[in-house]
């Protein structure tokens, strides 16, 4: 792992701790990822995770398994591994970590956010797509290229493509148009083929005193501000969800690191300027960091998804026998009806219970050779949608049946 990378990430979010905290509780986006930094510290949970390859390695690496799940689908991932976890905590003495609702969120967050900060890309890589997309044809690199677009070296003040993809953007009506009438095809990136070619930048640039220039951290909720104020969501629909001419960006986004998305929106920027010139709308254009705040709101989206189906919900409570023992009806309950239990009341707070409680449920699951129910894709939220849903009276919660153990080993 770049250590540069990882102290970009850790100063940045350092840095905005105060105005990211105070934008996010104004927004819909729950959490603070620079709170679940601090509590990702203090309670020891960086002695068995780490974080692009800083810290502990007897559990994954949160920077890895974070992109495009929702929050409820991570918080089902790290349920899915608390039998592990309470078996390495006793051995090694450790304390079970606890958290309040709004700490959980937080830390989920953090896990989520980190992956907004891409590893460096392949300088090497990097030189073969400038070359091969005829990107060396108009602009050079530390002396060496065409004289027909700008100098690129610049860019070399960055680890992120980020700035680099806000420049292409803005210029690309006219960048386009060049290339039409000069016949040099328009070049599309897939993968992490931006981050390469801002490595080669940084590699091959001229430019002095190369110091990396830490931007301030990309935030969401001022990118989903942007979003509107733009114009996209003339096309793309509020909160991006999409519309008859333009895709829904919840799934065109769906895992993508953000060099990838800075690729996917300059990909389509052609048709987008076409579309929007024909409707008299002009080509927006962004300041800053505020492209990277715009692609944090896009990275966000799957993120913050809710809802939920009550009735798989119930199917879910029924095959995963979680009603044996959070029921009203059996002669010596396990655990509390969950019909009535105040931890159903928001969508975080089934999982909250569930994490502080794993420890005592995992020894009674050993004791009586239950499996451990585990949760994949939206089970979890579908799950709580059903809690919610419940009538707050006695016996609101279905009679299991004798079916088969559920043997789902979810997210691994």
């Amino acid at each position: 792992m770049n250590s540069h990378l990882l102290l970009a990430t850790f100063a940045a979010l350092q840095l905005v701790a105060g105005p990211l905290a105070q934008a996010q509780s104004a927004s819909s986006f729950a959490g603070n990822p620079a709170n679940g930094r601090r509590i990702f510290l203090e309670r020891g949970c960086v002695r068995c995770h780490s974080i692009w390859g800083n810290g502990g390695t007897l559990g994954p690496d949160f920077a890895i398994v974070g992109a495009g799940r929702s929050m409820q689908q991570l918080a089902g991932l790290f349920w899915n591994h608390t039998p592990r976890m309470s078996e390495t905590v006793r051995r090694r003495g450790f304390q079970w970590a606890t958290f309040t609702e709004a700490e959980l969120a937080d830390i989920i967050s953090y896990i989520y956010y980190v992956k907004l900060f891409d590893e460096p890309g392949d300088p090497d890589l990097g030189e073969q797509w400038f070359r091969s997309k005829r990107c060396v044809e108009c602009h050079s690199v530390g002396g060496s290229g065409g004289r027909i677009g700008p100098a690129l070296d610049k860019y070399a003040r960055y680890v992120a493509p980020i700035m680099l993809a806000e420049g292409m953007w803005n210029h690309g009506p006219a960048m386009q148009a060049r290339q039409q009438a000069t016949g040099v095809p328009i070049p599309t990136f897939q993968g992490r083929e931006m981050a390469d070619i801002q490595a080669f930048i940084r590699r091959a640039s001229s430019l002095r005193g190369r110091d990396i220039v830490f931007l301030q951290a990309p935030n969401p909720a001022s990118g989903e501000r942007l979003f509107t104020a733009k114009g996209c969501g003339r096309c793309h629909g509020s909160g991006g969800r999409g519309t008859s001419v333009a895709p829904d960006l919840r799934s065109a986004t769906l895992r993508l690191r953000v060099s990838e998305i800075a690729g996917v929106l300059w990909n389509h920027s052609f048709q987008m300027s076409a579309a929007m010139q024909a409707q008299g709308v002009t080509f927006p254009q962004f300041l800053g960091t505020e492209m990277a705040d715009v692609i944090a709101f896009l990275y966000y989206l799957r993120f913050m998804e809710a809802g939920g189906d009550p009735k798989a919900g119930e199917r879910v409570l029924l095959r995963k026998g979680c009603s044996s023992c959070h029921a009203p009806w059996t002669t010596s309950p396990i655990g509390p009806d969950l019909s009535s239990s105040k931890a159903i009341q928001t969508p975080l707070g089934l999982a909250t219970a569930m994490w502080n409680h794993a420890p005592a449920m995992f020894t009674i699951t050993q004791s009586q050779n239950v499996e451990w129910p585990r949760f994949e894709g939206d089970e979890m939220r579908d799950l709580s949608a059903y809690l919610q849903a419940l009538p707050r009276t006695s016996r609101a919660l279905p009679v299991p049946t004798r079916t088969a153990p559920d043997t789902s080993r979810g997210d691994r």
